[in-house]
């Protein structure tokens, strides 16, 4: 019983590190400043807004998907194996990283866009934190099933 605890508060952490992380995301695309320009700059800056806005619902999707995910650890034999715990933890995120990189990659040396930034930082930004907290969740789970 004390393992699903165990599990139950990682995975609350996971989705409350989801949720700021969201927030801080909105008020960033939020605070972005529109530059004086012409009407059809303005309306590339508006355009990007609301990108930068459906990327931001995507990021959190991906996020609750991923903090749903630590759950599996409930089942013992993913809970046991060093290599199927990683992967409830850091598969679909690394995953999300790995795309979200790339795409810009391709889009900064193709069109000189950077639109992805921000999402690409958060993106590793959760990738890290939620790789501290495997590290944290495997040294816990270690010691309790020592203690059994």
């Amino acid at each position: 019983m004390e393992i699903n605890k165990i599990v139950f508060r990682f995975w609350g952490s996971n989705l409350l590190i989801s949720i700021i992380l969201f927030v801080i995301y909105r008020i960033l695309i939020s605070q972005t400043k529109l530059i004086d320009g012409s009407s059809f700059e303005k309306w590339m800056q508006i355009l990007e807004l609301i990108l930068n806005l459906g990327f931001s619902l995507v990021y959190l999707v991906a996020m609750l998907i991923s903090s749903f995910a630590l759950l599996l650890n409930l089942i013992k034999k993913i809970r046991t194996s060093f290599y199927l715990s990683l992967f409830t933890f850091l598969g679909l995120p690394a995953f999300c990283v790995i795309f979200i990189v790339i795409t810009l990659l391709i889009d900064i040396c193709t069109n000189d866009l950077t639109v992805l930034t921000t999402l690409a930082i958060f993106s590793i930004i959760y990738l890290f934190l939620t790789t501290m907290q495997f590290l944290w969740f495997r040294k816990r789970i270690n010691k309790v099933e020592l203690n059994n």
